[in-house]
């Protein structure tokens, strides 16, 4: 800022201010004056005419009585030593001219005023007086007095000038005093505590003190501002609760790792503390997090050789080794000694206040050389690391081919979002029969009408769907086709009784607005709620059991009908069947398929039928291909079937022709 550019800007204003206010009340204050004065003179003119009536009446009357020469001439003489005086006519009472009397010098009949008087001596009347008398213009008043208004005007401007210095020079000078220590104020970098020192004892010291309030403030703020930045600076790289680098802190610093040496043995370790959910509902998020911090100190102490250790979120840790070894074999030799020390940590229980608490974990590791990119390393253990938990296996290393199954999971997962949004899927319909062979509904099943593989079952797609949230998505279409079809049977004479069942995957169920969309899809086609049966897996059943059955009982209130799909291939079945409100268990497959050559499989047939039966609950039989198969199971006792041999899946419109 130059503040020369606004120095005395406020002084020279004053000035001109003043003197214009200065110049513009003398003038207009003569004006004034010079105007009164010549509305005056009328008044002085009146009263010297009367004056000079009662000074010379005596003279006056002798001149009318007598006529005497010598009385003019001495009146003359007297009215010529008054200057104002330009004619004087004096008439007796019969309005005969007596005297005349005229000035030597003439003026302009506009500077003449005229009047009269009565002629009167010791209150007798003698005659008239008629007077003109010389007047003043404004002109003549402005002349006579220019001078002295120059004068005048110069003494006051002066005067005024002198105050206005002063007065402007203590008004500015605190404010240029402010600029200038505003121009010194700098809070880029450190910030030092600025404080104005100079007093006033009017409004700039108040205004003083309240710039010091706010520089005060403002400083504290900036403080605090920068202690925020620093601190976030430190959250952007770290974690707060274990003090081990963050996502985006490990990927910085490995980004620069990489890019130093690329010769060298990658080993990354991605652990995953998978029963870290389950730790939480039982005890409490207050010991996850500290086992957390007790695996993320383990960590620290146990393989503090690691050039890198960073936790990724929630119970994801990593564990990073840069290998200067060019034989692989003894770097996998170390990755796998480093995997079993581990193992080894994972296997101790961590005691949290009284209780022991035990963690389970998976742990993905990638060994690479020459690769620059730091989220694909990552990719590679977090692909690893999910094989792992899909197989059931805590260590798992990572290969090409698992990068071209992940790849392959993607571009499926991308042509069913295409399908979905192109409506390429459809429902075809496998019947249902009872024992005398009368169909008393069907099951649905997706087909994707791929536009460049055909037809596709739902074993290409349905598995890769359920490892992403296109599963609900799915679902969601199927029980709007399936309400939409029922709402066509219930139309028809033919099929309105018939149910049809629809699956429905645990994550779909799990959904806290499922009951409510199921609601939805039947209000809107007005579809009888009898008439639909959901199918579920017994791994819906393995974790919440509780909440799983609170959503059961909700939906059985709206006369949904729900059925266990592939009963008899879970290890708690039995107890399936006590807790949960179901209208139907399926008999899987697999028991019909071999029920003629492995005894067992009929015996454990014929036991579900007798569960159904104590439990009212209806039994179906699923995988009946053959006409044996049916015979059989009709004559232990089962009452509904479905397969082949009573009907394959078909397309709506192949199944009505």
């Amino acid at each position: 800022m130059q503040t020369s550019v606004y120095k005395g800007s406020i002084e020279k204003k004053f000035i001109k201010a003043i003197f214009f206010l200065i110049s513009f009340v003398v003038v207009i204050g003569y004006i004034l004056f010079a105007s009164w004065y010549v509305s005056k003179q009328e008044n002085d003119r009146i009263y010297l005419a009367k004056s000079i009536t009662e000074v010379l009446s005596q003279d006056f009357v002798r001149l009318i009585l007598l006529d005497d020469i010598n009385t003019a001439t001495d009146i003359t003489t007297k009215l010529q030593a008054l200057t104002k005086i330009q004619k004087v006519i004096l008439y007796n009472q019969q309005r005969k001219k007596i005297f005349l009397y005229n000035a030597p010098t003439k003026v302009s009949k506009n500077k003449i005023f005229t009047t009269t008087t009565k002629m009167l001596y010791h209150g007798d009347s003698y005659g008239e007086l008629y007077f003109e008398l010389k007047v003043e213009s404004f002109l003549d008043i402005l002349k006579d007095d220019f001078i002295y208004l120059v004068l005048t005007l110069l003494l006051f401007l002066s005067i005024s000038f002198l105050l206005v210095k002063y007065y402007a020079h203590r008004f500015t000078q605190p404010i240029l005093y402010l600029v200038d220590f505003l121009e010194k104020v700098d809070l880029n970098g450190t910030i030092p505590q600025y404080q104005i020192k100079k007093q006033y004892d009017d409004e700039f010291g108040k205004l003083y003190e309240e710039i010091n309030l706010l520089f005060a403030k403002l400083v504290d703020f900036l403080q605090q501002k920068k202690k925020a930045e620093e601190a976030l600076a430190i959250s952007t790289q770290y974690d707060p609760l274990t003090g081990l680098l963050n996502k985006n802190g490990f990927i910085s610093a490995l980004r620069d790792i990489l890019k130093e040496n690329d010769s060298h043995y990658n080993i990354m370790f991605y652990i995953k503390l998978t029963n870290l959910k389950s730790i939480n509902h039982a005890y409490g998020y207050k010991y996850g997090d500290e086992v957390i911090k007790k695996f993320a100190q383990s960590l620290k102490e146990n393989f503090n050789d690691s050039n890198l250790s960073a936790r990724m979120g929630m119970g994801d840790f990593i564990l990073y080794y840069q290998n200067k070894e060019h034989n692989k074999d003894i770097v996998l030799q170390k990755a796998q000694t480093i995997a079993d020390a581990l193992l080894g940590l994972l296997s101790k229980n961590f005691q949290i206040e009284e209780t022991l608490v035990k963690t389970e974990a998976h742990i993905g590791i990638d060994i690479s050389i020459g690769e620059k990119d730091p989220l694909k390393v990552l990719r590679h253990t977090n692909i690893a690391l999910e094989i792992g938990r899909e197989n059931h296996q805590q260590i798992v290393y990572f290969d090409k081919n698992n990068e071209n199954n992940e790849k392959n999971i993607l571009n499926v997962s991308e042509g069913l979002l295409i399908a979905l949004q192109k409506d390429q899927l459809e429902l075809f319909y496998q019947l249902q029969y009872d024992q005398d062979k009368n169909i008393i509904g069907a099951e649905s099943l997706i087909r994707w009408n791929h536009p460049k593989f055909g037809l596709l079952s739902p074993y290409k797609f349905i598995p890769i769907a359920e490892r992403t949230d296109l599963i609900v998505d799915i679902g969601d279409w199927v029980l709007d086709a399936a309400c939409k079809q029922l709402k066509l049977w219930e139309d028809d004479e033919k099929t309105k009784e018939w149910v049809l069942a629809i699956n429905v995957s645990a994550k779909q169920f799990n959904k806290d607005d499922f009951v409510q969309k199921v609601k939805n899809a039947l209000t809107h086609y007005n579809v009888d709620y009898t008439k639909l049966k959901l199918e579920l897996l017994e791994t819906l059943f393995i974790k919440d059991q509780d909440g799983v059955a609170k959503k059961m009982r909700e939906l059985k209130k709206l006369d949904i009908k729900l059925s266990l799909d592939d009963f008899g291939t879970g290890f708690s079945s039995l107890q399936y069947l006590k807790i949960f409100p179901l209208d139907q268990i399926k008999i899987d497959q697999s028991f019909i398929q071999n029920m003629f050559t492995n005894e067992k499989d009929i015996q454990i047939i014929k036991s579900i039928i007798y569960l159904g039966s104590l439990l009212n609950i209806d039994v179906i039989a699923e995988g009946v291909e053959e006409k044996e198969h049916y015979e059989k199971l009709k004559e232990i006792g089962c009452k509904y079937f479905q397969g082949y041999y009573f009907a394959k899946p078909k397309s709506i419109s192949s199944l009505i022709q």
